[in-house]
């Protein structure tokens, strides 16, 4: 006897029932003269032996592929085959993004790297950004002191604005620099 219910785990493929030999026996009654078997329960033991297995051999720093699984106002949620770590958006992009379905779609195979992992809570902290190199490290070269550059103005605030010479690099001008003859509010 084969419950559909025991048939799988969510985001597994579904079983087709008459030949597979992928089932665990789980119940047998002798007066009523059936076998209970289920594929689920299977599943689920490999999975965790997988969670195990990621749980032992991974460590800070390494790269991991992963599929992402769900896409929060927060980050991105990504399945490591058993373990779910979490790609905030703050480890997405050395540029600003709002949100992060502008970089990540749900199922997407990605290539991160690991930033963080508390082995007691299995809990992983994942980076995107940091597979390149921060822009940060060479702006002293690419925008000495003095040298006039071009940039795009992304955000006006009451006290200057803010512009983006590459992404990941951006500068504030202050509203005292706008103007050497203008007061300017």
């Amino acid at each position: 006897f084969f419950l559909k219910a025991e048939d799988g785990i969510r985001d597994q493929p579904r079983s087709r029932g008459l030949g597979d030999v992928y089932k665990r026996q789980i119940k047998i009654s002798e007066e009523r003269k059936n076998v209970v078997v289920s594929r689920r329960e299977l599943l689920e033991e490999q999975r965790e032996k997988e969670r195990a297995r990621l749980i032992a051999e991974i460590n800070e720093g390494d790269l991991v592929e992963g599929i992402v699984k769900n896409i929060t106002d927060f980050g991105a949620f990504i399945d490591l085959n058993g373990i779910d770590g979490l790609l905030h958006i703050t480890d997405m992009s050395w540029g600003r993004i709002s949100h992060p379905s502008e970089m990540l779609s749900i199922g997407d195979k990605i290539e991160i790297m690991v930033l963080k992992f508390d082995k007691d809570n299995a809990r992983i902290s994942l980076g995107l950004k940091q597979k390149t190199k921060n822009p940060w490290d060479s702006v002293e070269d690419k925008y000495p002191i003095g040298k006039k550059v071009v940039g795009k103005v992304v955000n006006i605030m009451p006290y200057g604005a803010f512009v983006e010479l590459e992404d990941g690099i951006e500068g504030l001008i202050h509203i005292s620099e706008f103007s050497w003859t203008k007061r300017i509010n």
